[in-house]
């Protein structure tokens, strides 16, 4: 990897787009005459040859100013984010993170940081990760290393650059593992010392964030061995939060893969992106058959939307329902389930190890939630039944009967209603 030779390589693992993106970025450095680098995870890419998914930079100057000329100047939408004096620019389906090269100081562990404006130097030596601590000056190709970064790709090690680190933001524990997992690099035993003492802190963490960090991991090409990692370096233990074995948690992500490339369920019937479901999953995975007690520690921390939040909970008596109960006809088997959402559900057929209860879980979304008789409130009031209690007796015993096959056709279901009539 030496510096002369890198350059003429970075153009090979970008899409046309990026390399509009990295043109547009680079003649608007010249433009407004404002020191701009290509940062972090896209450089360390760019040095080990792996494919670059995103392209981060850091202005010397105020970079929501940069991002406001570089909208003017190639369309695209722009946000800006005050505090922290960054900027993200949209275009042609990118999202681009401009910050200003800063430093941070933190009030106390676990804080978000206070920055002030800084040169780019200063500005690697805040990063999580000598490995991260990498710019290309888009002024001169100029490889900026400061921390032996690239020394440390070498070595495939992750090393963190200051004692305090995993003290004054927890969040690098879950970034250092996610990290080591998808590199397959070695955590240098200096900073494997310095996450032990991050984490008393990793409690003071706000959800959100913690959220942020996991669900990362959960959308990684193999979730398990840096959500392993963790809990190896007892960071669940910190928060007293059960998950878990890596041979479970393999297994459990192996099959969320396979039923995602199978097409195994109605995925547009829950209304979900594929990384919502494999967000979604992801916690499926941490809580599934852990009890009540996991998922309850979870909810009280993690903002989840409603509707995760509520599956999780259901979980916890969709697992615990036995499998002789699925032994029992379609119609007390979708009674059982009835009250399950579609997430619920899924996330149950995901990881549930019975296969009958599984089958179960499936029909009741797909086949059994779908069948009503195709006798209605109306028909019966115009049979003269009088409303009441009898409407929903009449007609929950008729799909009863449709689920258990006692009928088959519209003209059967009529034969029966005559019977529970009386007619």
């Amino acid at each position: 990897m030496s510096h002369s030779a890198m350059p003429h390589t970075l153009a090979d693992l970008l899409s046309p787009i990026q390399q509009h993106v990295l043109e547009a970025v680079r003649a608007t450095a010249q433009r407004e005459d404002a020191p701009a680098y290509l940062v972090g995870g896209a450089v360390r890419d760019w040095l080990l040859g792996r494919r670059i998914d995103d392209l981060d930079f850091a202005v010397e100057g105020d970079a929501i100013a940069f991002t406001r000329a570089l909208t003017r100047a190639y369309g695209g939408e722009m946000q800006s984010h005050e505090r922290f004096r960054t900027a993200t620019w949209i275009t042609q389906g990118q999202s681009v993170d401009v910050v200003t090269a800063r430093a941070e100081t933190y009030e106390r562990p676990a804080a978000l940081p206070q920055v002030t404006p800084a040169t780019i130097t200063e500005d690697l030596l805040r990063r999580d990760f000598s490995v991260d601590a990498l710019a290309l000056a888009l002024r001169d190709n100029r490889l900026i290393d400061v921390c032996d970064g690239e020394g440390d790709l070498r070595r495939r090690l992750i090393r963190a650059l200051h004692a305090r680190s995993f003290i004054d933001d927890p969040t690098r524990i879950f970034r250092a593992a996610r990290y080591a997992a998808r590199l397959d690099f070695a955590v240098e035993t200096e900073t494997r010392a310095w996450i032990e003492r991050g984490l008393p802190h990793v409690g003071a963490l706000s959800g959100e964030r913690v959220k942020y960090d996991l669900e990362l991991i959960f959308l990684e090409q193999a979730p398990a061995r840096p959500l392993a990692l963790l809990r190896e370096w007892g960071v669940f233990r910190a928060v007293g939060i059960p998950v878990p074995e890596e041979e479970a948690l393999t297994a459990r992500f192996a099959r969320l893969n396979d039923a995602l490339a199978a097409e195994e369920w109605d995925f547009a019937s829950l209304g979900m992106s594929a990384d919502a479901l494999r967000r979604a999953a992801g916690w499926g995975a941490l809580v599934y058959n852990l009890g009540q007690m996991s998922v309850s520690r979870w909810i009280d921390w993690i903002p989840f939307t409603a509707e995760l939040r509520d599956a999780l909970v259901s979980l916890g008596a969709l697992s615990t329902l036995t499998p002789d109960a699925f032994h029992a006809p379609p119609s007390r088997q979708s009674e059982l389930l009835g009250a399950f959402s579609g997430l619920a559900l899924w996330l149950g057929w995901l990881f549930d190890r019975d296969p009958l209860k599984r089958q179960a879980m499936r029909a009741e979304w797909h086949l059994w939630r779908r069948t009503h008789p195709k006798t209605t409130g109306e028909s019966l009031k115009a049979r003269g039944v009088p409303p009441g209690p009898r409407y929903g007796q009449v007609l929950s015993r008729l799909r009863d009967a449709w689920l258990d096959g006692e009928v088959t056709t519209p003209a059967e279901e009529d034969r029966l209603l005559n019977t529970l009539l009386g007619g």
